[in-house]
């Protein structure tokens, strides 16, 4: 049991649920096996005006309903994307959000314990998605799932499929092995050079790790992470500068906010150790963490290795067995840069779905709801209108759309990080002693320089 002052430390739950009008309840069981009931949140927006019974009735001729999931397993809802609600709701949708279990306002049980390791379950949490939908008598809704999300969307719509009228899949995610092609799509353009775009990089790379600048078995998060936020143009410059003697200050800032815990988890937004059991044995994230060189699955295979094993390990199905079943309109997006789901699993999710249409969008990543909340947008709307396929003749300008303001603050402060060791004169002073000191530790007699600690 959980001691008072740990309780303590989410007080505010209970005001925030008092002063927000947004917030609805639905008691759900804890699991097939645990029928204690815990309360599980969703957030609404612009809901019809009519009284409950009329709005079930008329249902499919009222407001379009869109039911955003968003990725996972450790990220909420309800807080992070309230700016996301008010303009699809400004836009005439009726919006809900369901929040992940063992999340945010969706954490705790009915006593106001941690909800416990059993309940921690995909099966669970895609049936949560209909207990919000009955909750809120909504009989068909345009589905809209992003990463771990699109992973339930896609599963409740071969379950369900006669409640879903439209589906979004955002860098989808198909399968727990998905992640091996993650693993060698991030090595082939950074490491082996087979990528045309990025081979002098991936040289540049294999050349500081042999002269001991990096080390190479433990760069991969760093360099996925500028990737992500900042593109090949930002991988491409730390790299430049490492080769120079700089970006040291950058590359380790980036690395501590990858591995620092108090920047990982945050109340109410980003919540990942009760849902570790989801992320580490059901989807098994990190488990083809292989300890090689440039492996962008390093931290995630050592966050596994902390997490209990089960009696027995129960992946999640694989979903390209299942795909086939789902009889919804579908629009798949994919950002062509995108090394966390690659667009290999984007195009065979496509291709399994029957009708399926792929966007596919060049200059972006993973996570289009995250980091292009306007193109998201316009896939919903388009999709709660039917003609989400005819996206596809729009995809330049969809892609010339502006990334969010948290997106831009992160490649913003990541490029002048960049630029403050590129041009701070401070800085050259100190590399210049750097490279005095390995002067200094210079060995005639080997020709070598001695190894010191590595990036």
């Amino acid at each position: 049991m959980r001691s008072v002052p740990e309780l303590l430390r989410r007080t505010g739950q209970d005001e925030l649920l008092t002063v927000r009008n947004d917030l609805m309840t639905v008691q759900r069981e804890i699991s097939a096996d645990d029928r204690r009931l815990f309360p599980l949140r969703y957030a609404r927006v612009n809901p019809p005006r009519t009284g409950r019974r009329a709005a079930a009735v008329h249902r499919d001729l009222a407001t379009p309903v869109v039911t955003v999931v968003p990725d996972g397993p450790g990220g909420a809802s309800v807080v992070p994307y309230d700016l996301l609600r008010r303009s699809l709701a400004s836009r005439g949708l009726d919006v809900i959000m369901p929040e992940h279990r063992g999340v945010g306002l969706s954490r705790l049980d009915s006593e106001g314990h941690d909800l416990p390791p059993h309940a921690m379950d995909i099966d669970e949490a895609v049936e949560d998605l209909r207990a919000a939908l009955d909750h809120a008598l909504v009989g068909r809704t345009v589905l809209y799932g992003c990463g771990y999300g699109a992973y339930l969307a896609l599963t409740f719509a071969v379950r369900h499929p006669e409640r879903v009228g439209a589906l979004v899949l955002d860098s989808p995610l198909l399968a727990p092995d998905d992640e091996l092609i993650s693993q060698r799509a991030f090595r082939a353009r950074y490491w082996e050079g087979t990528d045309l775009r990025t081979d002098t990089i991936a040289s540049t790379l294999r050349r500081l790790d042999d002269q001991a600048v990096i080390d190479a078995r433990r760069a991969g998060p760093v360099i996925l992470a500028v990737h992500e936020y900042g593109g090949t143009g930002d991988v491409r410059e730390l790299v430049d500068q490492l080769a120079v003697g700089r970006g040291q200050l950058t590359w380790t800032s980036v690395w501590q906010a990858l591995t620092q815990e108090w920047l990982q988890s945050t109340r109410y937004v980003s919540e990942p150790d009760l849902v570790a059991r989801i992320a580490h044995t059901q989807l098994g994230i990190g488990a083809h963490a292989d300890g090689g060189p440039l492996d962008p699955l390093l931290i995630s295979g050592e966050q596994a290795r902390q997490v209990p094993s089960p009696s027995t390990r129960s992946l999640a199905p694989d979903l390209r067995t299942l795909a086939s079943g789902v009889t919804a309109p579908t629009l798949v997006l994919s950002g062509e840069d995108d090394l966390v789901t690659p667009p290999q699993i984007a195009r065979e999710a496509a291709d399994l779905i029957p009708g399926a249409h792929l966007l596919s969008v060049p200059g972006t990543g993973h996570g289009i709801l995250d980091s292009h909340s306007q193109l998201a947008q316009i896939a919903m709307w388009w999709s709660a209108a039917g003609v989400g396929g005819d996206l596809l003749e729009h995809r330049e300008r969809l892609a010339a759309l502006k990334p969010t303001p948290t997106s831009q603050v992160l490649a913003h402060g990541l490029r002048l990080a960049l630029a403050a060791e590129r041009y701070s004169p401070w800085r050259m002073r100190l590399e210049s002693a750097r490279a005095r000191r390995a002067e200094a530790q210079f060995d005639p007699s080997s020709g070598k320089a001695a190894r010191g600690p590595r990036l």
